[in-house]
């Protein structure tokens, strides 16, 4: 009867993160306990109940769900505030400030780069696709909170239309590791999207100062970007510049982790028809408000996330989306060797 109530699971994590930041700096110890609700998120994770097509669900309303979206752009840009604040308050003038100033950083890092990859840049994807024009906008400035905003372009014109092939960007391919695909993915969403907007405005072979270069909306993406930063140096200092791009980077690189899981080693006319792999965690369906539903949004990406059905149409990945993100960085070589048997065996 209250199903509808597990989305609201997605605001545990930012929720902490913006009690943590609101009343810090932290001493080291009390810093590192603050990891702790990122942790059990793992764990619960972990042991999840699984969702199945018999799961019967109640279907959530789209103002219950739009409501959440907005709620949750608010939350990062609280969080990105606070975090700047936080930064600059951090003291430097002794080797043990240093030390705690350093900590500090770092669990910002964890935390802020966790929640801006798992909730503000999965919103951002979600509002991306939306036909109403103020809700795309939205989207594109929630990844200006993390330097990603030419993912619009690259996404939309390239991922949506070519994934599971050869060409795709995003889709990693069989037996490759993190490490090459973020090499490959993390310039190449940039470089396809430049080349896209060159295209579109007819200046592949016109020289880069020309005035239509002005309308290149990754150019313009750059420009706000760099101005933001400069922004944040004059107001807040070169630490919470540091620590700004830091939690960019990280939550990117969060983002594009669940790219590679999603349809690594998924091939198209190679390996069947799936378009990308099966997750039954609950924890992950709603604490990621439907983004596990992956395979429903490349079918009809219009379609809103908690709108999609659970569908099993392709290989099901061992575990959530959480614990498959520490597996795939901490031990890539064994999530390779399992995922392939499992691939094996579904295509066999």
């Amino acid at each position: 009867m209250f199903n509808h109530l597990k989305y609201l699971s997605c605001f545990f994590l930012p929720a902490c993160v913006v009690w943590f930041l609101s009343t810090g700096p932290h001493t080291i110890s009390a810093a590192l306990l603050w990891t702790v609700p990122l942790w059990s998120l793992i764990l619960l994770d972990w042991f999840s109940p699984k969702v199945t097509p018999n799961t019967k669900q109640q279907r959530v309303s789209d103002s219950f769900y739009d409501t959440i979206l907005y709620a949750l752009t608010c939350l990062q840009f609280l969080i990105i505030g606070l975090l700047l604040i936080y930064a600059g308050q951090l003291q430097w003038h002794s080797a043990q400030e240093i030390l705690n100033s350093g900590i500090n950083l770092i669990v910002m890092r964890i935390l802020v780069g966790t929640t801006s990859g798992s909730s503000a840049l999965i919103v951002a994807h979600e509002l991306i696709h939306r036909p109403k024009r103020h809700l795309r906008v939205l989207g594109r400035l929630l990844l200006y909170s993390v330097c990603y905003e030419h993912f619009v372009i690259a996404h939309i014109r390239g991922h949506h239309f070519s994934v599971a092939t050869p060409v795709d960007i995003a889709t990693a391919r069989l037996d490759e590791s993190f490490a090459s695909y973020w090499k490959r993915v993390y310039l190449g969403h940039f470089k396809y999207a430049w080349n896209s907007e060159l295209r579109r405005l007819g200046l592949l072979q016109i020289p880069a100062y020309h005035y239509k270069m002005l309308s290149n909306s990754v150019l313009q993406g750059l420009i706000i970007e760099v101005m933001l930063i400069l922004l944040i140096l004059n107001a807040f200092g070169w630490a919470a510049v540091f620590i700004f791009l830091y939690q960019a980077l990280a939550g990117v690189r969060l983002l594009e982790t669940i790219n590679y899981y999603q349809h690594w080693g998924l091939e198209r006319g190679k390996t069947g028809n799936a378009l990308a792999w099966v997750n039954q965690s609950g924890i992950t369906e709603y604490a990621l408000i439907g983004l596990s539903h992956h395979i429903g949004h490349h079918q009809n990406a219009a379609t809103s996330f908690h709108q999609i059905p659970y569908s099993d149409q392709g290989p099901v990945m061992p575990y959530g989306y959480f614990v498959t993100n520490l597996w795939v960085k901490l031990n890539n070589k064994s999530y390779r060797r399992v995922s392939a048997d499992i691939l094996k065996n579904y295509f066999q």
